[in-house]
Parts: C-alpha cells; structure tokens; sequence
C-alpha cells in the first residue's frame, strides 16, 4: 500500500509537471487570501508533524492577499511543508511566517538541516535530489520543488533557499 500510495503521488506530480509545460493547465487569478491558505495547509500536516515529534511554530498576518489559483498554490504551499518536516529530525521546529516584505511573502524555515552548497543552485531542477542514491527512505521524486517553481512561476512569484544558522529556510515572494 505504501509503495502503490508513493507511485500515485509521483504520477501526480508527472501529470501535473505535463499538464503545466503543455499550457493545458489554467491558471485562475482570484484573490486568495495567503495566510488563510497556509493555516489550512497546517491544518492538514499538524497531525503529520506531531508524529514525527516535530513542533510547529507559525506567525500568519491575516488579510495577505495575492492574486493566484487557490489550488495550485496549496499544492506549493503543501510541497514546502512537507520538504521541511520530510528533511527535519525529530524535535525540530517547522516555523511558518506570512506577511510582508516589499510586497506579499512567505517562509517554511525547518530547523535541525542542512542542505549543502554545491546542491543549493540545483534544488528547483526536475528530478534532482541532494542524496544521490535514489533511494525512497531518504526522499522524495527530486519532483516537488521543481513543481513548485513552476506553480510559482505562473504566479509571478519567486522561491529562494538558504541555510540559517538553525536550519533551512524557504521564502517565496510575491
């Protein structure tokens, strides 16, 4: 069942990726309110993070809204989260921000990991994965950021990466 689960979700991320790089994809733009997308996402994962005993921190400033498809975009959202709980240790802090920077903005910061230099400028390439045996125990397709960059990319948005000095921290700008 976990194996047939695993290869479900990879024919969806495929099928998603083709439908996106054929245009057949459409992407609606509505306004959709950013923090109250994020805290649904937690909602969905809250249980996911308690099992792994890793604790969940979030500061969503109400009222962000961006012009986007709601779907699509709980689809990055949801990416992004789990990236940061799948690369945490147990005990780390997944730390959730919404807010503003110059413009519409969020972060999913995972404490306790690291991701190496040379592997930093690579992470949104389809099918790249930092740990290079391909083995499932220790991620993902190497699909979910590269879906995130072009669900994104549709919204005019952007995706950094970066090491802290307590972990990994994405931040997506709108």
């Amino acid at each position: 069942l976990q194996t047939t689960g695993r290869m479900e979700r990879l024919i969806g991320e495929m099928l998603s990726i083709s439908r996106m790089e054929s245009g057949s994809a459409a992407v609606r733009q509505e306004p959709v309110d950013l923090s109250a997308l994020m805290a649904q996402q937690l909602a969905l994962d809250r249980e996911l993070l308690e099992q792994r005993g890793q604790q969940l921190v979030s500061a969503l400033t109400p009222g962000i809204t961006v012009p986007a498809d709601a779907s699509l975009l709980g689809k990055a959202v949801g990416n992004l989260l789990s990236n940061a709980s799948r690369y945490s240790p147990e005990g780390a802090e997944i730390r959730v921000w919404c807010g503003r920077l110059e413009g519409p903005a969020l972060s999913v910061e995972n404490t306790g990991a690291r991701i190496s230099g040379d592997a930093l400028p690579h992470l949104f390439e389809a099918f790249y994965r930092e740990e290079s045996s391909r083995n499932r125990s220790t991620g993902g397709s190497g699909l979910g950021l590269y879906l995130v960059k072009m669900i994104l990319d549709r919204h005019g948005a952007v995706c950094t990466i970066e090491n802290t000095e307590e972990g990994v921290k994405a931040t997506v700008r709108f």
